[in-house]
């Protein structure tokens, strides 16, 4: 959210609050804190706040594993959105909120297992971020945002056995990291997610046809490659293993 545009100062107090309350883990107390921004961004008539206080207690219940309260307020994010929208359709960050909360929802979805729904909230997503790309194609903000939604909407493919169309996802996830890292080369979390693309890609081939085992050991191998090099930089990073493992275990057989 852009902040600037919050002119309420107890408002932006909250805001705050509750930002310190999640980095703290005080989940509970940022759900109370936000239930009385919520109170003072309706007052105020701040629909900036009021969309960035919705997404973030979405994904606070989210985290809590509270799926229908999770969803019940990504959708009513998704309303304030569309409202800030009609009042000034090109505006990027309205869409970027926009994109930004479809993505979350349909990692929600899929994770109750409504795999068409997700697809279509992911689609969704994906298509405001094109459309943001043709306004501002060097935004290394709206091109990360739009790798992770088509990394997870390719994963969702994949499992789907929706092979065909996880291809051409996952080759466009690994189009967007690839420019991200060509103007920030050392970027470890850029690294991990093209690792990630690769390596949920090498799978998608492998599944899809046998014939295909080379080119999926090529991208399987080249994404074990960067995540080793990834785990020499952080020895701890418990993610990093799981991937590596994961990725051995998808060059099994091949």
């Amino acid at each position: 959210m852009a902040r600037s545009k919050v002119k309420n100062i107890l408002l932006l107090k909250q805001i705050h609050k509750a930002v310190a309350q999640i980095k703290k883990g005080n989940l509970e107390k940022a759900l109370e804190t936000l239930d009385k921004a919520e109170k003072s961004a309706r007052s105020s008539k701040s629909t900036d706040a009021l969309y960035y206080i919705l997404f973030t207690r979405g994904g606070i219940l989210y985290s809590a594993r509270k799926y229908e309260d999770a969803l019940e307020t990504y959708e009513k994010a998704l309303e304030v959105g569309g409202t800030l929208l009609e009042k000034d359709p090109e505006n990027p960050d309205y869409q970027h909120y926009m994109g930004t909360t479809l993505s979350s929802m349909g990692n929600l979805l899929k994770t109750k297992g409504d795999s068409s729904r997700a697809a279509e909230s992911y689609a969704l997503s994906r298509h405001i971020y094109e459309k943001l790309f043709t306004q501002d194609p060097e935004n290394s903000l709206f091109r990360t945002s739009a790798g992770e939604n088509l990394n997870n909407y390719g994963t969702l493919l994949t499992e789907t056995a929706s092979y065909d169309d996880a291809e051409e996802v996952l080759n466009a996830a690994i189009e967007a990291y690839t420019k991200l890292l060509e103007e920030k080369p050392d970027n470890l979390g850029y690294q991990a997610e093209l690792s990630t693309a690769l390596s949920q890609l090498g799978n998608c081939l492998k599944q899809m046809d046998p014939e295909r085992s080379e080119e999926a050991k090529e991208k399987l191998e080249k994404a074990l490659e960067i995540q080793e090099k990834l785990l020499e930089d952080q020895q701890d990073n418990d993610k990093i293993k799981e991937a590596i493992d994961l990725t051995r275990e998808r060059l099994e057989g091949l």
